[in-house]
């Protein structure tokens, strides 16, 4: 055969072979990808060794997120209410047209913008645009008209808090600032200030410039919640690495005394009566719930996985609405949590702490899977709402 002709042909050939790849390939990228890449991807992440998988008794028998369905359903009980993130929100009763009307004030955590929702009409509205870049955390008052803004330093190396009344004064907190803790009329706050020597803890009201100091310590891993007007409890910070404490600040007297020790990962969340301390602890199988009576010191286990930071107590200082997550990957909670490590899918459940009795509100595995954190309710317990971890976004739950 002729050299030319051989050419030509292996040409041929070349050129053949490249359009049936051509093709190949343009088919491949113009058919749906029907597998999600992230499905299952806490389940098989596990950078600290063989983990366990809890199943915690969810409305689905499917511990697998690979075939949830991610679209809301069009008679759900779940509303996402932003599409952007939040570093904060309230309910609260608002004035219109004469009429009280119950409202939501929540804060964008890109820009610290102000913005308010009638929830009877869903009507929303920007009421303050004053920007302050990156807020990580903010604090509403009762009335939502003043806002502790927090957010890290230029540097980088401390964290801002500002104190802002919609429409009218601010100021700079101390710099220092490591926790904020509202009292339970929503009036004061408490703050855990950071020293040379430790920690000192203060308390301001949102109107005066006044502040009173009610605390010291040479330890300065504290989580404050301001439980009942005249008491403070503070727990340490928890990892499932060490035993947990939680103390009673008497503010009248600042006496320190302790009300639940020598538990494992311990996170809490106290009634507003001071009767109750709702508190997770770190299990072989994941962080479990349980109920400790303060007067009687008692400790009942509720029967859940889960964690404290994910509830919010009824206002009858016996229920708790929790967000409880389908599936407990490992156990070393809380720290995987908080870290992002691990993300849970939940289900929502209501929990009568003194009968043990639970019932499911509602499975989001079942539309578009949130993992809920700052529960909060409306004044009539008729909404749910929360932040959905996985993207800070707002969400509520009719009840």
């Amino acid at each position: 055969m002729p050299r030319k002709t051989k050419i030509i042909l292996i040409s041929v050939f070349i050129f053949v072979i490249a359009v049936l790849l051509g093709v190949y390939f343009y088919n491949k990228s113009k058919t749906p990808n029907t597998v999600d890449p992230n499905a299952g991807f806490y389940q098989k992440f596990n950078p600290f060794g063989t983990s366990t998988k809890v199943d915690n008794g969810g409305d689905t028998t499917n511990t697998t997120t690979d075939n949830v369905d991610t679209t809301l359903k069009v008679n759900s009980r779940f509303h996402k209410l932003t599409d952007f993130a939040v570093a904060g929100a309230t309910s609260f009763e608002d004035t219109r047209d004469e009429a009280t009307v119950p409202s939501l004030r929540y804060v964008e955590r890109a820009t610290g913008h102000v913005y308010q929702m009638y929830l009877d009409t869903k009507v929303t509205g920007k009421i303050s645009n004053s920007t302050i870049p990156g807020v990580y955390e903010t604090i509403f008052d009762g009335k939502a008209n003043s806002v502790i803004y927090r957010y890290a330093s230029e540097d980088n190396k401390s964290i801002t808090s500002f104190l802002a009344t919609l429409g009218g004064k601010s100021s700079f907190l101390n710099s220092n600032i490591l926790e904020v803790a509202l009292s339970p009329d929503k009036s004061k706050f408490f703050s855990v200030i950071e020293t040379t020597n430790g920690v000192i803890g203060v308390t301001k009201s949102f109107e005066e410039t006044k502040t009173s100091q009610v605390f010291t310590s040479a330890f300065s891993e504290w989580l404050p919640q301001w439980a009942t007007t005249g008491n403070i409890y503070l727990t340490t910070k928890p990892s499932y690495l060490v035993e947990g404490s939680v103390f009673n600040l008497n503010i009248a007297n600042g006496t320190l005394s302790k009300i639940l020790g020598r538990v494992q990962g311990l996170t809490t969340l106290a009634n507003k009566d001071g009767t109750s301390l709702l508190y997770g602890a770190s299990l072989d199988n994941g962080p479990r719930l349980n109920i400790f009576n303060i007067k009687n010191h008692t400790s009942e286990d509720l029967g859940k996985y889960g964690l404290p930071e994910k509830c919010v107590w009824s206002s009858d200082n016996i229920n708790v609405y929790c967000a409880v997550p389908n599936t407990i990957v490992g156990n070393q909670y809380p720290d995987s949590w908080y870290q992002g490590v691990i993300s849970f899918d939940d289900f929502f459940v209501k929990i009568n702490t003194v009968t043990k009795e639970s019932a499911t509100l509602a499975n989001s595995k079942d539309e578009v899977p949130v993992d809920g954190t700052n529960l909060f309710l409306n004044k009539d317990e008729s909404k749910l709402f929360f932040i959905n971890k996985k993207d800070s976004t707002l969400w509520s739950l009719d009840l």
